[in-house]
C-alpha cells in the first residue's frame, strides 16, 4: 500500500534536502534515498487529513515564520535558502508540508506570492503584500514591516481577549442560572401558587408564561436560532448583501466601531507599505482591494482604481468614498505635495491609535455593562418569583 512520507536528509556535501514522496514503507524510502546519495535523517508518515488541515496557520507560528524570513532576506540570503533554513518549534505537520511544497514551487519557477496563494494557509492580505514586495524588490524590508505590524495587532488582540474573559464568564454563568431557574424552579413554584388559588402579579404571570413556552417549544426555539444563524451566514456570503451587512455591522455601537477602525487601519497600512515601496498608486489600490476581507472596502477601492484609470484625480475620486473628513484632507495634501505614501502612513498611525483607544474603552465598559445586565435579568426573575409570597404573607 502506497503511503505519503515527508522526509528530511543530507547529501554527500551535507546539504539539507526535503520533499514529500509516496512509498510503501519507511525502509523502502530509506533505500531509495540512499541510492540517490541522500542520508535520511527524519521522516514522518502523512495521513490524508494532515495535508489539508488545519486550514490556517496559528498566529504564533506565522509570526515566527515571518520573523525568520525577514531576517534571512535582510541578511542577503536567496529566497530559496530562506525557505529551506527556516526552523519552527512544534510546528504542525500541515505547515511543514506546505513549506516543502512552497520550496518545490519556487524551484519550478513559480513566484513567491503565487506559491503562497496556492498553499491556501496564508491570508490574502499577506499574499498581496508579498506581491507588492516582489514588484518593488524590497521583499525583506516589507516582511520586516509586516512582522512588526502583525506583532502589534496580535498584542492588542490578546489584551482585548484577556479583558473579555471575566465579563464573558459572568454573562455565561448568569444566563445559565437564569435558564435553570426558568426551566426547573419556576414550574415547581407555579404549583405552589396554583394550590394557594391567589391571583398572581402580572410580572409573575409573564415569567410563568416564559417558562411554559421554554419547556413546550424548546426544540422549535433551538431550530429557529439555527435557521437564523444559517440565514445570516448565507446573506453574509452573498456578494449583493455582504456590503450592506458590513455597513450595518460598523454602525453598531462599541464593537462595530472597533471593526470599522480596524478595517481602515489595515487599508491604510497596505497603501502606505505599497506606495513607500515604490508601487504606483493604481497598483497599490488594486492590491489593497484584493487584500481586504471587507467587501465594502474592496468595492470602493476597485471603483476608485477604475476612476483613476479613466484619468480622474485622486482628490476627485475620494469624494465618493466613505472616509472621514480628516482622512480626505490629509490625502489631498499628500497629493498636492507628492507625498501620498507619507499621508497614508500618518493615516495608518492615526487609525491604529483609534483602534487602541476604542479597545481600551470597550475593555472598561463591557464588564460593568454585563454585570448590570445579568443583575437586572436575574433580579427580575427573583422579584417575579418572590412577589406573590410577599403578598400572601401580608394577607395572612
Amino acid at each position: 500500500m502506497w503511503q505519503w512520507w515527508m522526509w528530511y536528509g543530507l547529501d554527500a556535501k551535507h546539504i539539507q534536502h526535503s520533499d514529500v514522496r509516496q512509498c510503501s514503507s519507511k525502509l523502502l524510502l530509506h533505500a531509495l534515498l540512499a541510492s540517490e546519495g541522500i542520508q535520511l535523517t527524519q521522516c514522518q508518515r502523512l495521513w490524508p487529513w494532515q495535508r489539508y488541515w488545519p486550514k490556517r496557520i496559528h498566529h504564533n507560528h506565522l509570526q515566527a515564520l515571518l520573523g525568520q524570513w525577514s531576517q534571512l532576506l535582510c541578511a542577503g540570503l536567496p529566497l530559496l535558502d530562506c525557505i529551506s533554513l527556516v526552523h519552527l518549534d512544534k510546528a504542525p505537520v500541515r505547515l511543514r508540508y506546505e513549506l516543502i511544497l512552497l520550496k518545490n514551487a519556487l524551484l519550478k519557477g513559480t513566484g513567491f506570492s503565487q506559491a503562497l496563494a496556492q498553499s491556501g494557509v496564508f491570508s490574502n492580505t499577506l499574499v498581496q503584500l508579498v506581491a507588492a514586495g516582489e514588484a518593488s524588490g524590497e521583499l525583506g524590508e516589507l516582511l520586516t514591516k509586516i512582522h512588526h505590524q502583525q506583532a502589534q495587532q496580535l498584542t492588542l488582540k490578546r489584551r482585548f481577549l484577556r479583558s473579555l474573559f471575566m465579563p464573558l464568564v459572568t454573562l455565561c454563568s448568569g444566563l445559565m442560572v437564569s435558564l435553570l431557574i426558568i426551566y426547573w424552579v419556576v414550574p415547581q413554584v407555579a404549583e405552589l401558587y396554583v394550590i394557594g388559588q391567589s391571583e398572581l402579579p402580572m410580572i409573575t404571570q409573564w415569567i410563568l408564561i416564559l417558562s411554559v413556552q421554554a419547556q413546550t417549544h424548546f426544540f422549535n426555539i433551538t431550530m429557529l436560532l439555527v435557521l437564523t444563524y444559517a440565514l445570516f451566514v448565507g446573506l453574509w456570503s452573498w456578494s449583493l448583501t455582504r456590503p450592506r451587512l458590513e455597513v450595518l455591522l460598523w454602525r453598531m455601537p462599541g464593537i462595530g466601531r472597533l471593526m470599522y477602525l480596524h478595517s481602515q487601519a489595515e487599508l491604510f497600512l497596505v497603501l502606505s507599505i505599497t506606495l513607500n515601496a515604490g508601487i504606483p498608486l493604481l497598483d497599490g489600490l488594486k492590491l489593497a482591494a484584493n487584500s481586504s476581507a471587507w467587501r465594502e472596502v474592496s468595492q470602493s477601492l476597485n471603483n476608485a482604481a477604475a476612476q483613476l484609470h479613466q484619468g480622474q484625480r485622486l482628490s476627485q475620486v475620494i469624494l465618493h468614498m466613505a472616509w472621514q473628513p480628516q482622512a480626505l484632507q490629509l490625502i489631498r495634501v499628500g497629493e498636492a505635495t507628492g507625498s501620498l505614501g507619507l499621508s497614508f502612513s500618518q493615516l495608518h498611525r492615526y487609525y491604529e491609535v483609534q483602534v487602541v483607544d476604542q479597545s481600551l474603552w470597550l475593555e472598561q465598559l463591557l464588564e460593568p455593562a454585563l454585570l448590570i445586565f445579568v443583575a437586572v435579568f436575574v433580579g427580575f426573575i427573583l422579584v417575579a418569583l418572590y412577589l406573590p409570597l410577599f403578598e400572601m404573607g401580608q394577607m395572612m
